[in-house]
Order: C-alpha cells, then sequence, then structure tokens
C-alpha cells in the first residue's frame, strides 16, 4: 500500500501535491468546527420526540435506486402506521424522489453535498431542521460511513439510531471511534462481497420481514408504457457518459457498434445523459448517416429519462446511474464495465433484475469461474481501462439481447 501511494505521489503533478497537503492541513480544524457546529445544535435547539421516522442516504443516484424499493415496504408496516416519514437525501434526486416516492414520504430534506461541506452556515441550518423536527427513529443504510455526514445523525437527538456495519474503508480508526457510540446498534449487513441490493436488503431486514424476501428492484408501479418489442425496427438508448475517463467507452466505439447493428435491423438511437454528455451526442450524430439519432443528454429530467429508457428495447450504457435505471423499469440492458467495486455493484444477479447483462475486458476470463478472485481484486476499486472491450464483443451481446436470448 505504501509502495503503491508512493509511486502515484511522484508522479502526481505539482498543483495536485499542493492541493493535498492544504486538504491535510484544513481537514483537522474543519473536523473542529464541524464539532463546535453540533455542540451548538445540541445545546440550543430543543429536541422534542415525535412519532416520526427519518431515513437518511446522502449518496447519488444509483444509491438511491438500490434502496427505494424498501422505502415503501417499510412504510406498510403495521406497527408504525402511526408514523411518518421523512427522507433526508442528496438534492440530485429530488426530483425523482418527489415523482416516485412521495407517498411514501410525509416531507423531504435535501442536502447540497458541497455546501454541506463547504458551507458552515448551510451546515447548520440543515442540522437545526434535523434536530427540530424531533425524529424518533433514524435509519441510515450505509455501508460506507463517512464522518462528515455522522452530524445529521448525531444531532437528530434520537436514541433509536441504526446504521449498517461499514464495508468501506471511508473513515480512519479515530472516526470511527467518535461516531460509533452515536448508534444504538451497528447492524450486520452480510459478507464482503455482497451485492449493495442485498446488503440493502439485509439491512431493512431487521426492521420488516417483507423487506428480507423482496426479490428485485423492478418497480410495477410505473406509469411507463413499454416499447412494442415485436416491431421492426428497435429502439436503443445510448448513455456515453461516466464519472471516470477509464470509465468511458470510446465513443467511436459506441459509433461502429451502432452502424454494424443498423447492417442487419433497422435502428432509432437515443442518447441520455446530463449536459456535460450533451458533446457526445452531438458527435455521435456525426458518425452516424442514415441513422435517425435524438440527443437528450441535458434535455430531459430523471424522471423523464426513465420514461424513455422503459420504451425503449435495449439501453447500451457505461456503468453509470442509466443502469441502475434501467433496473428499476425493466429494460434490457448491456453495462460496459471496467469492473470497479466487483462484486457490490456488477455484475447484476440474475435473481436481482435478469436483464442487465455485463461486459468486461477479455482479462477478466470467464466471470463465473472467477468471481471470487475478481471480487477480491477489484471490490474495492477498479483501474482497468473499459477501453479493453471489444466492439464485436459488446455486438454479440448486444444482438443477442435484441433476438430475446
Amino acid at each position: 500500500m505504501i509502495r503503491n501511494f508512493s509511486a502515484k505521489f511522484v508522479k502526481a503533478p505539482i498543483s495536485e501535491l499542493i492541493s493535498n497537503w492544504v486538504y491535510r492541513f484544513k481537514y483537522p480544524f474543519k473536523l473542529w468546527v464541524y464539532e463546535l457546529i453540533d455542540q451548538w445544535i445540541l445545546f440550543s435547539v430543543p429536541y422534542r420526540p415525535q412519532k416520526k421516522i427519518l431515513i437518511y442516504r446522502l449518496d447519488l443516484i444509483g444509491d438511491y435506486l438500490m434502496c427505494r424499493p424498501f422505502f415503501s415496504v417499510l412504510r406498510r408496516e403495521k406497527r408504525w402506521e402511526d408514523f411518518s416519514f421523512s427522507l433526508a437525501g442528496n438534492q440530485q434526486v429530488k426530483e425523482l424522489a418527489e415523482s416516485m416516492d412521495s407517498t411514501v414520504f410525509t416531507d423531504f430534506i435535501w442536502i447540497d453535498r458541497a455546501r454541506f461541506i463547504n458551507s458552515w452556515g448551510y451546515r447548520f441550518r440543515i442540522l437545526r431542521a434535523v434536530r427540530h423536527a424531533g425524529f424518533e427513529m433514524v435509519l441510515y443504510p450505509s455501508h460506507t460511513r463517512q464522518y462528515w455526514l455522522e452530524s445529521i445523525v448525531r444531532v437528530s437527538g434520537s436514541s433509536k439510531v441504526y446504521t449498517g456495519k461499514a464495508v468501506g474503508h471511508y473513515m480512519s480508526s479515530s472516526e470511527k471511534s467518535w461516531s460509533d457510540h452515536v448508534y444504538k446498534s451497528h447492524l450486520s449487513t452480510g459478507p464482503v462481497p455482497l451485492f449493495e441490493f442485498y446488503r440493502n436488503r439485509n439491512f431493512f431486514g431487521y426492521f420488516s420481514e417483507e423487506a428480507s424476501r423482496l426479490p428485485g428492484l423492478m418497480d410495477q408501479n410505473l406509469p411507463y408504457s413499454n416499447s412494442n418489442f415485436e416491431s421492426g425496427q428497435k429502439v436503443i438508448s445510448i448513455a456515453p457518459g461516466a464519472s471516470t475517463r477509464n470509465r468511458r467507452w470510446p465513443l467511436s466505439n459506441f459509433g461502429e457498434l451502432l452502424l454494424k447493428l443498423s447492417e442487419s435491423r433497422s435502428i432509432e438511437v437515443k442518447v441520455l445523459g446530463g449536459p456535460v454528455e450533451f458533446l457526445l451526442g452531438e458527435e455521435l450524430i456525426q458518425m452516424l448517416p442514415g441513422i435517425p439519432v435524438q440527443n437528450l443528454a441535458g434535455k430531459r429530467s430523471l424522471t423523464q429519462s426513465m420514461e424513455e429508457l422503459r420504451n425503449s428495447d435495449l439501453l447500451i450504457s457505461n456503468e453509470s446511474s442509466p443502469v441502475h435505471m434501467a433496473a428499476t423499469t425493466g429494460t434490457t440492458c448491456i453495462v460496459i464495465s471496467q469492473g470497479n467495486h466487483f462484486g457490490r455493484w456488477n455484475p447484476y444477479p440474475k435473481e436481482v433484475a435478469s436483464w442487465i447483462q455485463t461486459v468486461y475486458p477479455a482479462s477478466f476470463g470467464e466471470v463465473n469461474d472467477k468471481y471470487d478472485s475478481l471480487a477480491a481484486m477489484y471490490h474495492d476499486g477498479s483501474e482497468e481501462d473499459v477501453a479493453g472491450i471489444s466492439v464485436d464483443h459488446v455486438l454479440e451481446a448486444a444482438r443477442n439481447l435484441l433476438n430475446g436470448n
């Protein structure tokens, strides 16, 4: 570990080295300020418990979708029928959650992660709102806890605060010892590796027997209509974006793939993603003369993007949030993955979403036969490059799925 860190340290540019050292000096001071704000809230804002339950997740879209099937199950539990439910979450999922789960949650507390870290006034207002709400129970179903997030549960005032035993390494031993006492219980959610849906199921299974039996992610109540799978033309959605370069399959590969697919059938293409993917969509249009392409990147909300997926025959995506949307809508999907967090976020188990198929670089070999060794290598992250996946490999998978196999 030290040898790897040293290698990265030497290769890093001067600006990055300076940034790292500034962070090292600022972080202890920031923790001290966090502590001061927490204490201010604890002593200045009265806690009056009410029949309210808070579910707290400040993760991204995929984390939310992997967790949300259990929210409605918990809401149906008879022992909490007199309680109201609230969600404190990342504002990035605001539109999605309020449109899909407004019948579960009475109210929402939306948090801008960056401001919550860096703006002390904003942090104070969020924590004061949580304290003032008077939640009797707080559920924090996170398995990769971070110390700067713990203040939410600390100031809540509840003596019934539950979280999962950490399986990620995002807190130092001292941070962990400082925060562990906040919780009534750290619930065991299974071994490592374990697919994230199963880990969430194990967590919510402590509070609902129905939750422990939930089979998968697909939401049968989504008000969308499926595409006509028997028609000649196939609607193929493309999600060419990803958070890091080595997780983005080259755009030229997407273009070559779609041209080859169009040789044997009529296809229509939709490009999905955020505003940063818009230019990728424009480039793809230039690569596909004669093929109808809609560049919807940055033009659709999250719920509208899910509707576009629901009405697609196939999604071809880098490993990013559209994959988990496809798992929710039941849309057949090919995931182009370099194995990041293998065993936790990929590959999708057939029992959870059999319509999600993942392709890996050839160096991975037969994934089913090497599952344990791949999980040992890539569970905490992968530096492999997704560009190592050939067009023909994805083409074969796409043809099989479009043929109904």
